[in-house]
């Protein structure tokens, strides 16, 4: 069956070539929607933080884009004055780098529904204008992109958005 014969019926080349012209043109959109984010290097748009259940959190990574910990730190945790158990870990680089870092969780008692859990991420020394994933015991509750200096200081609450990373000149 060649080209000329489409659904048992034969087509002119006029026909055939509006055909070639249409499907060129919508292969020529699909790249461009594909290219112009690429290449005007817009960044998805984050989700909201979701971190669940925890609770009873003990390791905390933040990982690249490859999946890879860069930075990891085990949970201490303490209840303050108002009830809220504090989590925090001090991260710490396997690999001899110069990071110097602190993730935070604050939970609020069962008592204190008008609060959420929040998270609070502080790192110097990672590599500038990279996205990171916050992984707290083997499952993503948050992504970041550091600012041009390789540092992230965020602190959200449950169902918050991150704010896109500063710019060094912002």
């Amino acid at each position: 069956m060649t080209l000329r014969h489409v659904a048992g019926r034969s087509t002119g080349s006029g026909e055939l070539r509006m055909l070639v012209l249409l499907a060129s043109f919508c292969g020529l959109l699909i790249a461009a929607g594909v290219a112009i984010p690429i290449l005007s290097g817009a960044r998805a748009t984050p989700s909201a933080l979701v971190l669940g259940d925890v609770s009873e959190a003990h390791i905390v990574e933040i990982r690249n884009q490859r999946g890879e910990a860069v930075v990891s730190g085990e949970f201490r945790s303490r209840v303050d004055a108002l009830g809220n158990t504090e989590k925090d870990a001090a991260l710490i680089d396997r690999r001899g780098r110069t990071v110097i870092g602190e993730v935070e969780l604050e939970i609020p008692p069962p008592s204190r529904q008008d609060r959420r859990v929040e998270l609070e991420v502080d790192i110097i020394g990672l590599a500038g204008r990279e996205t990171f994933a916050v992984v707290i015991d083997d499952r993503t509750v948050g992504i970041f992109t550091t600012d041009d200096r390789g540092s992230i200081d965020m602190e959200l609450q449950e169902g918050e958005i991150p704010a896109p990373a500063p710019t060094a000149g912002t």
